[in-house]
């Protein structure tokens, strides 16, 4: 008798389907034109306009994989985005379609085949971002970056969070922080927050800037942001900065991409 393992391949050809094809793009996009990375009904959103390009060449598809979700007015320089089809798709059309999804808005980085497994954010070993804040005060760099590397470390970061699902972990490995002169490219003035983490809370990385900036200018001691963590109180800490600081700048992934990472849940 012909098993279900053996039966299987033979139904998926009698339905014209062909074998399972992942691919990863990595993408750019201008969060101010957008309302976050996820599909929402009636709001123009990142992945509802990459939807619409695909859908040129897959008519079936319905979801990303995205491996970091972003909210209304956030960046991103470094996003991932995985999806699959039955049968290989021509490279050089696939990035047309999604560099054509929102010409000035959302920009194709990088377009490759993965394998099967792959997942943009279950694969997902580590995030970055960074936050951009106009410095007119003219605030010590050297003393904020002090308070960042503080953090560095695996703790619970609840005090940093806000609107975190109930039963959910709030702890994350901080893998680096740091605070320097922003450079050229967003005048002289302007100080950049870089964090690499293994994954972040919502709101987390915008809560820590504000915190942040605001000890700062208290003159508090350079472990004040481990203290606030540890209190677990988001009552201590400042309200998260505007997200038209925030990008994404990139995503972590094991060598082996058709091995999912472990993950903080």
């Amino acid at each position: 008798m012909t098993s279900r393992a053996a039966a299987r391949p033979a139904s998926r050809r009698r339905r014209g389907e062909g074998p399972r094809h992942t691919y990863r793009a990595t993408i750019a996009y201008d969060g101010s034109a957008f309302a976050g990375f996820r599909e929402q009904r009636g709001a123009e959103t990142v992945e509802g306009r990459l939807l619409v390009a695909l859908r040129e060449l897959m008519p079936e598809i319905t979801r990303l994989a995205c491996g970091g979700r972003t909210d209304r007015g956030v960046h991103a320089t470094g996003q991932v985005v995985s999806f699959w089809s039955r049968g290989a798709l021509p490279l050089p059309a696939l990035a047309e379609v999604i560099d054509g999804a929102a010409p000035g808005r959302i920009a194709l980085v990088d377009l490759r085949p993965v394998p099967r497994r792959f997942h943009a954010g279950f694969s997902a070993m580590g995030r970055r971002y960074c936050y951009v804040v106009s410095d007119a005060e003219g605030r010590e760099p050297e003393r904020l970056d002090a308070m960042l590397r503080a953090l560095v470390g695996e703790r619970c970061f609840s005090a940093f969070a806000r609107d975190t699902e109930a039963g959910k972990s709030t702890v994350r490995r901080l893998y680096a922080a740091s605070v320097r002169r922003a450079g050229a490219l967003w005048g002289p003035d302007a100080l950049r927050f870089d964090l690499h983490a293994s994954g972040f809370l919502r709101r987390q990385v915008r809560v820590t800037v504000a915190t942040a900036l605001r000890e700062a200018a208290a003159g508090s001691p350079a472990d004040v942001l481990v203290a606030l963590a540890a209190t677990g109180d988001r009552r201590a800490t400042a309200p998260p900065a505007d997200p038209g600081g925030l990008y994404l700048t990139g995503i972590d992934y094991p060598a082996d991409p058709s091995l999912a990472a472990r993950r903080f849940v």
